[in-house]
């Protein structure tokens, strides 16, 4: 049992950690302007807690006790700091490449005491389901970025072009001749 617990004790780290992207997501939703955006950083968040659950059920049902209960989880109220920053370094992308990142070092941490394999079976399973849902987020995330961010700049860059382009016609002599 003695060797489990170390294992258990990184499970527990995993379930803070989870906490903890479930705050950024939830932050980030927060901050995010445009609605669609903030849809899927909402849903993300939600997903973060109920990974969470799953973790927290797992300890507790072994009587193990979470670090931290889920009343002091993730979504709570951020501090001043916190405020702050988000008013001024407010950049959707960077947000959620801050969201995709936590996400990755979680996945890391899953696969790490997934492949020591010293858990008993069924926490290796809630691991390993969790983890595959958190690769498919992650794959989520990327596309959402990709799809909403890059698009926009796109736009953005074809209606500067066109603008470029109705403000060289403006000066340009157009012969009205016909010819027969």
């Amino acid at each position: 049992m003695e060797k489990n617990y170390k294992e258990f004790n990184k499970l527990n780290l995993l379930l803070l950690s989870f906490f903890d992207c479930e705050k950024i997501y939830y932050n980030a939703a927060q901050d995010a302007q445009v609605t669609s955006v903030k849809r899927f950083l909402n849903h993300m968040a939600t997903e973060r807690n109920r990974m969470s659950f799953d973790i927290s059920n797992e300890l507790s049902s072994r009587k193990i006790k979470p670090l931290k209960d889920f009343s002091d989880s993730g979504v709570s109220n951020r501090s001043w700091k916190e405020i702050k920053e988000a008013l001024v370094n407010h950049n959707e992308t960077e947000l959620l490449l801050s969201c995709i990142s936590k996400d990755e070092e979680n996945v890391k941490a899953m696969t790490e005491l997934i492949d020591t394999n010293k858990l008993p079976d069924s926490v290796l399973e809630m691991l390993y389901e969790n983890r595959k849902k958190l690769h498919w987020y992650i794959k989520q995330a990327r596309e959402h970025l990709i799809e909403h961010f890059e698009k926009s700049s796109k736009k953005e860059e074809i209606y500067e072009e066109k603008l470029l382009k109705s403000e060289k016609d403006k000066g340009k002599v157009i012969n009205i001749k016909r010819a027969f």
